[in-house]
């Protein structure tokens, strides 16, 4: 549905083109619909006004100006979200653009910590420390070329970094956040009259309200992050399992030693992919990368001579485990990984050539192509669960029997499924996505290069098939839920009231709310909060 502005509105629209200038007050159609579209499918409407501050001065008049207007007010970062997580619940919406707000405040190598504004992108991020040796713990997803430091906190996202670090809401020391009145609310040890950003917890931890809340208590303006050395070793590994069980304990293991900064798990869908763009798994000891690997294949009397060799093709890959390890030292990584090896030797693994994690770190925010569509065009939509490692080959093994039970189905409507695990430190991920031709849309579009989008912009509608899809993918949300899954990106779209085992917290949450945001204008929806 569309939100046209009343004449009363004018003197709004006004004040907007005041404080942020004309040319980034936006209020035709096609950019509205353009910004209050997500990656979800899910019904929304179309914000009644985009604008764009470039600084937190500007996003608190802005805030102020629609709240007392009457107006909900949305904020949305690079556009990664798939849950509905920036997209209008309500027709007269201000939608914020924060991608204007993206410099680098200060970075402080002796007390090792950067303040950054939160339209900033993990990229540029990362571009911004790299001649300083140093980097974030959690320094961004894949989708990072696109996604800012302030949507990853709103999502709780994890990959870069994770294995060890967590998720980014680990790296946070404070936050800048503009509340429904306007005013800004400084959290951290940042908010002392004679000190700095240094530390998290300057009395009660009020940061952690306003990371994981999808936008709901307020506009995240600013945010300052740990830093550490950025370490000057690092290693990469693959293995190949024959069976989900196998490869899922494996990874267990190692994820409880905490020494790989990313270990993730590819299923048969994936590493045919893999196969199809003309990356060849041959069987063999981890050679590519500064640390190359010491031992080797149980049992070979060369493992370096082998490696070279690459002796044998792995065809129709079942399960692959990806690992870096990232240490101060070439023996320190070197260590780790030897010992990530003989958990996977331990539980049938194959060592392979580890082309796919060299391949990610030497292009940690690469195009979104790949990652946001099929090798042909196909539409790409997510669901996941978040578990303790205790449940994660109970999550995978109940994954496996849901889609084969799907079967009939998927292969009806020719919808194609993969999945993939992630650790987050001591935490276990496992995300399926589904697969299917649709009508991309202009949002989509505008991500990926020139030439694919010129090649796939015709692909029709086919709203039946997608139905089909959204419906299958609620039911496979609701499987994680009935196996105790938490969520990242919560959103509007995963349960979270209903998942309570109390109304205590529910109430706290909704006390929360009423407190930061009494008339309920921020993100109405967000976490269930309306």
């Amino acid at each position: 549905m569309d939100a046209k502005l009343s004449s009363a509105d004018d003197s709004l629209i006004s004040q907007l083109k005041q404080l942020v200038g004309n040319d980034h007050v936006l209020t035709e159609e096609k950019d509205r619909d353009f910004y209050s579209t997500d990656l979800s499918f899910r019904d929304r409407e179309i914000a009644a006004v985009v604008v764009q501050p470039g600084d937190t001065e500007q996003l608190s008049g802005c805030v102020q100006a629609a709240v007392k207007s009457g107006m909900s007010v949305v904020a949305r970062g690079g556009g990664m979200s798939y849950t509905s997580g920036y997209t209008p619940e309500k027709p007269d919406t201000m939608l914020l653009d924060m991608r204007r707000m993206n410099r680098v405040l200060e970075v402080n190598t002796e007390d090792m910590y950067v303040t950054v504004e939160c339209g900033c992108t993990w990229e540029a991020l990362f571009e911004a420390l790299k001649d300083k040796k140093v980097r974030t713990p959690y320094w961004g997803p894949l989708s990072g070329k696109y996604a800012t430091v302030g949507g990853a906190l709103s999502q709780n996202s994890l990959f870069h970094g994770s294995g060890v670090h967590g998720t980014v809401a680990d790296s946070v020391i404070g936050l800048r956040v503009v509340l429904p009145s306007g005013d800004v609310l400084q959290t951290g040890s940042g908010a002392h009259k004679e000190s700095n950003a240094f530390w998290r917890h300057f009395g009660p931890d009020l940061s952690g309200i306003f990371t994981a809340d999808t936008g709901a208590f307020g506009v995240k303006a600013v945010a300052t992050l740990r830093l550490i050395p950025t370490p000057p070793s690092t290693a990469y590994m693959a293995f190949k399992f024959d069976t989900l069980k196998d490869v899922l304990e494996a990874q267990v293991k190692i994820s409880r030693l905490a020494i790989a900064s990313e270990c993730y798990m590819f299923d048969p869908y994936y590493n045919a992919g893999f196969e199809k763009q003309g990356i060849t798994f041959t069987e063999g000891i981890s050679i590519v990368g500064k640390v190359v690997r010491k031992g080797g294949l149980k049992g070979l009397a060369s493992a370096a001579k082998m490696a070279v060799k690459g002796q044998k093709i792995l065809k129709n890959v079942p399960y692959s485990l990806h690992m870096t390890f990232d240490a101060l030292t070439d023996v320190v990584a070197n260590e780790h990984q030897e010992i990530a090896a003989d958990i996977c030797l331990e539980h049938n693994g194959t060592e392979m050539d580890n082309s796919i994690p060299t391949v990610f770190r030497a292009q940690p925010f690469a195009g979104v192509r790949t990652v946001l569509l099929g090798s042909e065009g196909e539409i790409w939509l997510p669901v996941h669960g978040f578990f303790p490692l205790s449940r994660a080959v109970d999550a995978g093994a109940a994954t496996e029997k849901w889609l084969e039970e799907k079967r009939p189905i998927l292969d009806k409507y020719n919808i194609k499924t993969s999945y993939l695990t992630c650790n987050a430190g001591p935490e276990f991920v496992i995300e399926p996505s589904f697969y299917w031709h649709d009508k991309l849309g202009d949002f989509r579009l505008s991500l990926i290069e020139e030439e694919f989008a010129e090649k796939w912009k015709d692909i029709p509608e086919d709203v039946e098939k997608r139905k089909v899809v959204l419906q299958l993918r609620e039911e496979l949300r609701d499987l994680f839920d009935s196996l105790g899954a938490c969520h990242l990106q919560l959103g509007k779209y995963y349960k979270y009231s209903e998942l309570m085992n109390n109304d205590t917290l529910w109430s706290v949450i909704n006390g929360v709310k009423d407190v930061l945001d009494p008339e309920r204008k921020v993100n109405p929806g967000s976490l269930g909060l309306r």
